[in-house]
């Protein structure tokens, strides 16, 4: 029977409990604070950033080296595995895929298999988590996956609210959200991905509004998505958590309205390879559903 190890990296949010459930390797962003650099999830953990960031003048990422991923995959190999699958985040917000296929082609007995989520964050999580579940529990090979990630990709929408575009901005990760800049104020932007990229979504007067404008979204993207419901709740800077769960009641409210399938809930704190991206005055809300059950 093939052996495949699954590596899954920072921008796709996995959680400790997430990889170890499944096994996976871990590929961390390199992470940049006031010139000192760490690696997302080996040598710097989510609180620890949150507090480092407090007093840092800047911090920002930078994706691992052709040697880091060349190791990790030699590292593999090593174990006797047959082949990789390698998760990540959208190829369109950074250059760690080119990376990932500059180490492929150096390292062709760890027989490499690349998945672009083609997102960021929550919902690069919710597309990895459905490919990981149809790989571990149900035996699919990469050929199969591949044949209905389309479908998995469409079942998984991320929104979230900044306090400000800077960083977004600053980082080159602004995307076709671009029109914004400088335009806030008063305006409270909701942002999602489009094709790759980060785009607006709305743009709205108050909390409570952002508040209601997503739930709204949420809600009628899951109306016709009756299977396989989840919804992905988290958080930067701690002064977000409120907001991430005033959301997330609303959304109780109206989905007993309106009678929608119980879901699955996930939470927690946003990593610092987006935080590095959005800044720490962020959260965000995201809902996973399919139209009909895939895997089955």
């Amino acid at each position: 029977m093939k052996r495949t190890a699954i590596i899954v990296d920072s921008g796709c949010d996995p959680s400790p409990v997430f990889i170890e459930k499944y096994k996976l390797n871990f590929m961390g962003m390199k992470i940049v604070i006031d010139e000192k650099d760490y690696t997302d999830g080996e040598d710097i953990k989510k609180d620890d950033f949150y507090k480092i960031i407090t007093k840092a003048k800047e911090f920002h990422t930078a994706h691992p080296s052709v040697g880091y991923v060349v190791k990790k995959y030699e590292d593999i190999v090593a174990q006797k595995y047959d082949e990789i699958i390698d998760i990540h985040f959208s190829s369109k917000m950074s250059g760690l895929i080119n990376t990932c296929l500059l180490a492929k082609n150096m390292v062709p007995a760890a027989n490499v298999k690349i998945i672009d989520t083609e997102s960021v964050s929550i919902e690069s999580f919710l597309i990895a988590e459905k490919v990981v579940e149809l790989i571990r529990e149900k035996g699919w090979s990469y050929e199969q996956v591949m044949e209905v990630l389309p479908d998995i990709k469409a079942s998984a929408f991320m929104q979230f609210n900044v306090t400000t575009l800077n960083y977004l901005v600053k980082n080159g990760r602004i995307g076709k959200a671009a029109g914004l800049a400088g335009t806030l104020l008063n305006i409270k932007p909701i942002l999602g991905v489009n094709d790759g990229y980060i785009a607006p979504i709305d743009k709205v007067r108050g909390m409570s509004k952002v508040y209601s404008v997503i739930v709204e979204n949420a809600i009628n993207f899951l109306k016709d998505r009756p299977y396989n419901s989840k919804v992905f709740i988290t958080y930067g800077g701690e002064n977000n958590i409120e907001h991430m769960k005033e959301t997330y009641n609303l959304f109780l409210e109206k989905q007993k309205e309106i009678n929608l399938p119980s879901h699955r809930l996930i939470e927690s704190r946003i990593s610092p390879t987006i935080i590095c991206h959005s800044g720490p005055e962020v959260f965000g809300f995201a809902v996973y559903g399919e139209k009909e059950p895939i895997g089955l």
